[in-house]
């Protein structure tokens, strides 16, 4: 039966991956993940695919104390009470979202880190920065089918593919099989699997340096042709049908 390997949220969209062990997942997601994006001082928000070398800083968020922690590599931290600031507005992939600049030391270490002027935003809603769907799940097995496709040494991990939940004791896209149907996690979420996952250029960056190192689009359209223009899918999309609390071990099953 499968079940939740791990968990991984990044309370900053693009920033490193978070592995929780069990997390409150809502109708928007899980409560602490892409709670922030990253804008320039054009008005546009920053991934990976602009500044690769965000995913070298880490990013953990507590809701209790309405505090944020920017963890760097070569060891400083940055931490402080969240500051919001001039409202702000910027398109999220297709759509328009509104937010409040995060002021104070935060965004300045981001800026000095990265050699240009960029500030952390937090969204009005939660969920606004969500890519699609409020969650994404991808099995270990197809993680690893992919690596034997690739057969050029390189390993290929999870963390190109930033799933909330990667699955153990499932086949190889065994995921792609749920869509359109209800799946139980643990004792009390309940997910509606909607989408395959279309992978963007983030995918071909090596997870801990932010550099290139893997045409990853192109090793699955070499066996997953894509359909109807949805370019290279990997993993699934899920909205939450009812939210609790998902945790490490939990099994997960297909509603029938």
């Amino acid at each position: 039966m499968p079940v939740i390997k791990s968990i991984h949220i990044a309370p900053v969209k693009s920033l490193a991956l978070l592995d929780p062990k069990s997390v409150q997942v809502g109708v928007q997601g899980i409560e602490e993940d892409r709670r922030f994006l990253v804008r320039d001082d054009a008005g546009a928000m920053v991934t990976q695919r602009q500044i690769g070398k965000l995913a070298q800083v880490s990013a953990d968020y507590c809701i209790a104390t309405e505090s944020l922690r920017l963890d760097f590599p070569a060891g400083e931290s940055v931490s402080g009470t969240i500051e919001l600031g001039d409202r702000v507005e910027m398109k999220v992939f297709r759509r328009m979202v509104s937010g409040r600049a995060v002021g104070g030391e935060l965004s300045e270490a981001l800026s000095d880190f990265c050699g240009k002027p960029l500030a952390l935003v937090m969204p009005d809603n939660a969920g606004a920065c969500q890519d699609a769907f409020p969650v994404s799940l991808l099995s270990q097995a197809s993680i690893e089918y992919l690596g034997e496709v690739a057969q050029n040494g390189i390993t290929v991990e999870y963390r190109r593919f930033r799933p909330n939940f990667l699955l153990d004791g499932c086949d190889a896209h065994e995921e792609d099989t749920w869509l359109g149907k209800e799946v139980a996690v643990g004792e009390e979420v309940r997910l509606r699997v909607e989408m395959l996952d279309p992978r963007c250029a983030i995918t071909t960056l090596n997870p801990e340096t932010g550099e290139r190192d893997m045409d990853t689009p192109r090793l699955i359209l070499g066996y997953r042709p894509e359909v109807n223009g949805s370019g290279a899918c990997f993993g699934v999309y899920g909205g939450v049908v009812m939210p609790g609390v998902v945790s490490v071990g939990d099994e997960l099953c297909v509603v029938e």
